[in-house]
């Protein structure tokens, strides 16, 4: 009887015990400085018209990187199926396509 107090008893102080960490480690994720949204990638140009074609479903006609501000940016002309012709700009850091 003794025992059974007791294994019931202990079972109850680690089940506690886990939850008080749990609670903890949320709260210190809470007090952590935040990371950057993006880490720089770097993107190539050959990279950045496959990403365009891709999505646009269009053929690149015309690549090339320009200095925009201090950015790297990678200019590309595309050519749809149906003869549309636009320009889509390619941050070379982020990725962020515009």
């Amino acid at each position: 009887m003794r025992s059974s107090r007791f294994l019931v008893l202990l079972c109850a102080l680690l089940t506690t015990l886990g939850s008080v960490t749990h609670a903890q480690e949320l709260i210190d994720r809470r007090n952590q400085p935040r990371r950057e949204q993006r880490a720089p990638q770097n993107i190539s140009l050959d990279d950045a018209v496959r990403m365009a074609q891709s999505r646009y479903r269009a053929k690149a006609v015309r690549a090339e990187t320009v200095n925009n501000g201090g950015r790297r940016v990678h200019q590309i002309r595309l050519l749809s199926a149906e003869g549309k012709v636009w320009m889509v700009r390619v941050d070379a850091e982020t990725g962020a396509m515009y």
